[in-house]
């Protein structure tokens, strides 16, 4: 469970978000919705621990109930428009970096089974191909195969549908549903909710919690 209570943010001399508190729990997905500039990717960073609230506590509990030491040991963010790729590093090369940063084992069967699930295990891609010269959905695939790869319960996701086509939107519902058996924790803020709609999917809006 990722535990939110009274978190504020505010930037130079505007509040951002003011004492909001809510729970994100196992098995659901939490939608974050709001207009444009309510805060929805400011929560999402603040979230991944990208940014220090103003006031406030986030929490990842563990299933004894107590509060992770550092939460970003079971979180992992997508963010909009940026896939956290290395763009000169090819994509086996960039899925088993992120992979020893998070301590895990790198082997290539391993990356290779989901490159191939991703529809990116053609030898031409994986290897000696930078991903700079990836096409915007392609990118986002590898960024999704980076997600699935870190093996964290919580997953943040900022628009994840963001250039992706038809099969990939499939893949990735196939992801996320594995991810959410799993007991796994998932936060997305996307302006396309049809594709989730299969989901257990709650609602969390920034305006009306601002005005409450």
């Amino acid at each position: 469970m990722l535990d939110i209570k009274l978190l504020s943010f505010r930037y130079q001399f505007k509040t951002i978000l003011s004492q909001l508190s809510f729970r994100a729990v196992t098995g659901e997905i939490l939608h974050i919705t709001g207009p444009n500039g309510s805060g929805k990717t400011t929560l999402m960073s603040l979230l991944a621990g990208l940014r220090k609230e103003a006031g406030g506590t986030i929490e990842y509990r563990l299933p004894s109930g107590k509060a992770a030491e550092d939460r970003r040991t079971y979180v992992e963010y997508l963010p909009a428009e940026a896939n956290a790729l290395f763009g000169k590093m090819d994509a086996m090369s960039n899925l088993r970096f992120w992979r020893k940063l998070r301590n895990l084992e790198a082997s290539d069967a391993s990356i290779r089974a989901v490159l191939k699930k991703w529809d990116l295990d053609h030898p031409l891609v994986r290897q000696n191909f930078p991903v700079e010269s990836f096409s915007t959905g392609m990118k986002r695939r590898l960024a999704l195969a980076r997600l699935e790869l870190s093996e964290t319960p919580c997953w943040l996701l900022d628009e994840p549908l963001y250039g992706l086509d038809t099969k990939g939107i499939e893949t990735f519902q196939l992801m996320l549903d594995e991810h959410l058996k799993k007991g796994g924790i998932t936060i997305i803020v996307s302006h396309d909710i049809t594709p989730l709609e299969r989901f257990p999917l709650r609602r969390l809006d920034l305006l009306q919690e601002a005005r409450a």
